[in-house]
Order: structure tokens, then C-alpha cells, then sequence
């Protein structure tokens, strides 16, 4: 096979700001022919290695405890929508909470900014060394694959972080963030968003067909989860029919838990509905600043012995039937203060529960919109009734459907955000269907003060500019095809 010459990036290098910089590695150190195919058939997944490695990380982007990796991210942007409660509105995530993390100087812009486009930056140095698949054998077919899909879940989670998401129509020709496909060192424009979802499309596209016959391994992108992935990029441009193919295999696939398992923690990756997931161990655990520290109100973290309580808005728990299992993941007042989240327990009070960035609940979800979208009110409300009697205690739906699309598709959000409140997907969903964040309605449990920015606590519309974080003022300085008139 015969293989490009590259800049092996190394998934250690450590990093500076700009964007030439984000793309070029320190030591430019340039390994060539044969000495590349060697060191490829040494180790040839070392690097995307790195980038799962990297997802745990503590202080990539900077040495606080609110910075330990994608989950890091995903809380960020769950405190941002109406759907967890900061009790205290202190202390870690607090300026996320407050919708008041936006700005380009502030570190939650360049943070989140630096790591996607780190990963993204070594997964095209992997991406790069294989350039023509019908010359991979097997291993090298499913770490192409791997790597693409990776990319593409790093390119969607920066276009819904510096830009909205929305009806299409509303939000394809904003701009979006630059796109790289191969090692370079020239800065890229951020082109529309149409342009980041095109890649995605290609990547998921791609990877999918490359990770066919791949080993199942959790830790690890396979071709289930890409396709569970592809589903929900799907649903973000509007290609409704193939969200509904990639959420049907991926539910033909799998099973779901009973729910003796769902009040049992979400700490443990060998819960039969987790896709993808970390298996934190005491070699990777990050303690204090990690996922457990900050959400499990029983962890000798910053949650429970520092009392930075998390938990449900009261509304939203208001909507879960009593027969619903996901209602004992919150407790409605017999525990310190109402509403305490306990769907997220760590056991060990160590650290070291598990990590889990994809289900396959999640397809569910997508395709019963997919189906009330295209006019297939009865399969959606079909699809609904399965995972709906899955979490019922007597294992039937305690839901009724309405045969109305706008409120079919209105039950779904609502299901949707509480079947993954935590796990990282509210402000993207909120932002894509156009929905009003809201705090201020009659006995709500969110404390006073709870939005710092743009006029204090009120109703934050899909067209506030808060919702939106800035591109950082490093990448504008360092990037000549980026300049302040492209700023959010």
C-alpha cells in the first residue's frame, strides 16, 4: 500500500492557541515511506488511542476542575437549557448556568474550541496515512472508519457550540466553523454551516461502510454507534429518512435495559443499552474534577460533600408518570432538597464510575420524529410505546400520543430530555427545534439569579445571542481568514 508522507502528530503533543497551531505539531518532526509504514504496523491505532485518551483528560485546556473532557462539555451545555437545576448557583459551571460563559475571551470558548479541534487534528494525521480504502486490509479499514467517525462527532459538536442550531432552512447559511480534512498548517474561513454538515454526512457515510464486520468493543466507535451517530446528525439537516434507517439498525441491534438497571446508577458500561462509553479506572480517573464530582449529589465530590446539588427542573419532573421508572431517578423532596438527581450514582465513592456518551434509548427518539415527520403517525407513536413500556414499572405505556404532528413532535422533545437529562444533548436539542429556554414559570425550582446575562432571569428565546458561544479571540488572532466581522 502505498502511503502519503506525513506529519505524524503524535497524540501528546501539547498544544498553543492559534490556529496554525491547532494543526501543527511542536517538535515538526516528519517520519517518511518506509519508516511510517513501519511505525504504522507497529502500533497503528496509538493515535485515535490518544483521542479516546484525550476525552478523559483533566486540564487540556486549562488546569480547573470544571475541564476533564467531552463530559466536561456535555455538562456545559445541559446547564445552559432549563433542564438541570445548579442548586446553589456556585461554584464550578455556575457561568454556564447562567448562560453567562459566551464570550471570546472566556475560557469555556477557547477550551471547548482547542479540544474539539485537537481531536480532530489527529484524527486527520490517521485519516491521512490511509488515503485509498480499496488498499486497506481489515484492521486499517476500521480505523479509517473509526477515525472518520470520530471527526464528524467532533465537527457536530462544534457547529451546535458556535452556532445554533434550528429549522434548516433558518440556520445553513450562517456560519459555521472551519473545516479540515487533512494535516495542514494554513488556517481555513468558517464557511456556512451547510459546509460542516456535508462533512459529517460524507464522514458518518464513509465510516459506516469502513467498520463493517468490526469487533464490538464499547470503548471504541464501532459501526453501531456511528450509525446511532449518523441518526442524530441526520435530524439536523432534516434527512429524515435516513435518521429513521440509521435509528432502526441501530435499535434491530440492541436491547433495552430493564429497569431495575436504569435506578442502578449509570456507572457501569456493561449495562446492555451503552453504545460507546469510558471504563474509568483508577489509572484514568480524574477524582475532584470529573463527571461523578460534579453530578452525584452521594459523591464525596463537589456534588455531594460540597453540596453543588444537581437536579431536575421541577417541570419537567411534573411531566414523568408515577409508573415511569425514570421518576425514581429524582427524588421530589425526601432527600435534603427537592428534586435531587440520583440518576447518576457513583458506588465505588472513588471516581470511578464508568462514562457514557451514547445509548442506543437514543434512536427511539429519533426515529419516532423521523417517522411523525414524514407522516407516519402510527409508527412514531408505535416506536414511543416500545421504550415507554420498557420504563414503565408494570410494562405498559402509561402515555398517551397525540395524532397531532406539532404535538406528537412536542411529546417526543419532552420524552427525549428526560430519557437523557445528563448526558449532554438538552442545549442542542433545545436549539434545533426552536424552543424557549424558560426558568421563570409559577413554582419553579430554579434559585434567583440563576441568568447573569441579557436582562436577568427571564425566558431566553431561540434567537438570543447568549445561546451561542463566541469564536475565541486566540483563533481570530492566530487565523488570517477569521477576523472580527465573522464573530458571533
Amino acid at each position: 500500500m502505498k502511503l502519503k508522507s506525513i506529519i505524524l502528530l503524535g497524540t501528546f503533543a501539547s498544544f498553543s492557541l492559534s490556529c496554525s497551531d491547532f494543526l501543527e505539531p511542536e517538535d515538526n518532526e516528519y517520519v517518511k515511506g518506509d519508516q511510517l509504514q513501519e511505525t504504522v504496523d507497529m502500533n497503528s491505532d496509538a493515535i485515535v488511542q490518544g483521542v479516546y485518551s484525550r476525552s478523559v483528560q483533566y486540564g487540556f485546556g486549562a488546569s480547573r476542575h470544571d475541564d476533564f473532557g467531552q463530559r466536561s462539555i456535555d455538562i456545559s451545555c445541559d446547564m445552559m437549557t432549563e433542564d438541570i437545576v445548579h442548586y446553589t448557583n456556585k461554584q464550578w459551571f455556575s457561568a454556564d448556568y447562567n448562560l453567562d460563559n459566551r464570550a471570546a475571551t472566556y475560557t469555556r470558548s477557547l477550551r471547548q474550541w482547542k479540544y474539539c479541534y485537537a481531536q480532530i487534528r489527529d484524527l486527520n494525521s490517521i485519516i491521512d496515512i490511509y488515503p485509498n480504502d480499496n488498499e486497506l486490509n481489515e484492521e486499517q479499514r476500521h480505523l479509517k472508519g473509526e477515525s472518520l467517525a470520530l471527526r464528524a462527532f467532533h465537527y457536530f459538536t462544534l457547529v451546535n457550540i458556535y452556532q445554533k442550531a434550528g429549522k434548516w432552512a433558518d440556520v445553513k447559511d450562517l456560519p459555521g466553523v472551519p473545516v479540515y480534512t487533512t494535516v495542514g498548517l494554513e488556517g481555513n474561513p468558517r464557511g456556512k454551516v451547510s459546509d460542516v454538515y456535508d462533512q459529517i454526512k460524507a464522514d458518518y457515510t464513509n465510516a459506516i461502510a469502513l467498520l463493517e464486520g468490526d469487533d464490538y468493543d464499547k470503548t471504541r466507535v464501532g459501526q453501531l454507534a456511528a450509525k446511532a451517530l449518523y441518526a442524530r446528525a441526520a435530524m439536523y439537516y432534516e434527512d429524515y429518512a435516513t435518521a429513521e434507517k440509521m435509528a432502526s439498525d441501530v435499535i434491530a441491534a440492541t436491547s433495552l435495559m430493564s429497569t431495575s438497571d436504569y435506578t442502578a446508577g449509570f456507572a457501569d458500561m456493561a449495562n446492555i443499552e451503552w453504545l460507546w462509553a469510558v471504563d474509568v479506572t483508577s489509572e484514568n480517573t480524574t477524582s475532584y474534577a470529573s463527571f461523578f464530582s460534579i453530578m452525584d449529589n452521594l459523591s464525596p465530590g463537589y456534588a455531594g460533600s460540597l453540596g453543588q446539588y444537581k437536579c431536575v427542573d421541577r417541570r419537567l419532573y411534573d411531566a414523568i408518570d408515577a409508573k415511569d421508572i425514570r421518576k425514581q431517578c429524582f427524588k421530589d423532596g425526601t432527600y435534603k432538597i427537592p428534586y435531587m438527581q440520583f440518576k447518576f450514582v457513583d458506588p465505588s465513592k472513588k471516581f470511578l464510575g464508568d462514562l457514557v456518551y451514547l445509548r442506543c434509548a437514543e434512536a427511539y427518539y429519533i426515529k419516532a420524529e423521523a417517522q411523525a415527520r414524514q407522516g407516519n403517525i402510527s409508527g412514531a407513536q408505535t416506536t414511543l410505546n416500545t421504550i415507554s413500556a420498557a420504563r414503565s414499572t408494570d410494562g405498559e405505556c402509561p402515555y398517551k400520543w397525540s395524532a397531532n404532528v406539532d404535538e406528537l413532535i412536542n411529546q417526543i422533545f419532552l420524552h427525549k430530555r428526560i430519557e437523557l437529562w445528563g448526558e449532554g444533548q438538552s442545549l442542542f436539542e433545545f436549539n434545533r427545534l426552536e424552543k424557549t429556554i424558560d426558568r421563570t414559570y409559577a413554582g419553579t425550582n430554579h434559585p434567583k439569579g440563576n441568568i447573569t446575562a441579557e436582562g436577568g432571569d427571564q425566558p431566553v428565546p431561540w434567537s438570543s445571542k447568549i445561546r451561542v458561544i463566541q469564536i475565541p479571540t486566540k483563533e481570530i488572532e492566530g487565523n488570517p481568514e477569521i477576523s472580527e466581522t465573522d464573530q458571533n
